[in-house]
């Protein structure tokens, strides 16, 4: 294999619903027929008792927005393609494989995948250590389960899904970094404190979210494949991330496509800060 940039797309390929959340259909709109040579699909959300439901972003790879959890707070319209956002350029990102922590008591296994369920501050390098870089990266190894689908997913016998979360300190060393996206191979970052019915935590959206500026957070990245693919796993890389345009006004959360791009060698620090001078724009219009 050659020494050229290696550029993975971490972006899941289906949705990844659980507990409340509704169902994805793809329902056709248009079929193929003579005289009627065009085929259109949509999708639609529908819960277990039938009923529709309108669809989110949060079930796929997505960023979140302020607004998300905060009153008078930027949407995406006010983000996208702002020059004041860090995000709308390419970023240089820490990737932290967690996977493979030592302490068992943070994780779980579901459907043969064993994954980081709690993320805490002893995972994270120092402030120092991650203040040059732009975005971290979080693999627990629970991209493997995404990738399953959500019919293979179901909870615990109390109710409990077992999702990884991140813990306020995490959120709280992060924004003292700097950070400006916060990436992890979930679809959400809070912690499961109720099975029936279902309830999560609120606290680290609004530590992230809330700070000045705003630490964006990327959630269900799908980065189970890149050793596979790549042959490694690097912990440096430059991150794009590409959210969706269309009705941003009010919205608090976009499908997003991203990208992880990296060298092979010792030089890939070197490397991909001249590919951040090459790739970042000076102007940025849209």
């Amino acid at each position: 294999m050659g020494n050229g940039l290696i550029k993975c797309d971490l972006t899941l390929e289906t949705y990844f619903t659980y507990g409340n959340s509704a169902s994805v259909i793809t329902r056709p709109v248009l079929q193929r027929r003579e005289g009627q040579p065009i085929v259109m699909r949509g999708e639609i959300g529908i819960r277990d008792d039938g009923n529709f439901r309108p669809l989110v972003a949060h079930n796929t790879t997505h960023i979140d927005m302020p607004s998300h959890f905060l009153d008078n707070s930027p949407d995406l319209a006010t983000v996208l393609n702002n020059p004041a956002y860090r995000i709308n350029m390419p970023m240089l990102a820490r990737v932290l494989d967690l996977s493979a922590w030592p302490d068992p008591q943070y994780f779980y296994t579901q459907n043969g995948v064993r994954y980081c369920e709690f993320i805490t501050i002893d995972m994270l390098p120092s402030v120092e250590e991650l203040q040059p870089y732009d975005a971290l990266v979080l693999l627990t190894g629970f991209g493997a389960v995404l990738r399953q689908g959500s019919e293979q997913f179901h909870p615990d016998a109390a109710g409990f899904y077992h999702l990884p979360s991140i813990s306020v300190e995490v959120a709280q060393r992060v924004t003292a970094a700097g950070i400006s996206l916060l990436a992890i191979d979930c679809t959400t970052v809070e912690c499961q404190t109720q099975g029936h019915p279902l309830r999560m935590t609120g606290d680290v959206h609004p530590v992230l979210l809330g700070h000045e500026p705003p630490v964006f957070i990327l959630e269900g990245v799908a980065g189970d494949r890149i050793a596979s693919q790549a042959g490694f796993l690097p912990t440096e890389g430059v991150l794009e991330v590409i959210p969706r345009r269309v009705n941003a006004v009010g919205a608090e959360a976009a499908h997003t496509r991203v990208f992880l791009s990296f060298y092979r060698g010792a030089d890939n620090r070197q490397r991909l800060v001249h590919l951040l001078d090459m790739v970042t724009p000076e102007h940025l219009f849209g």
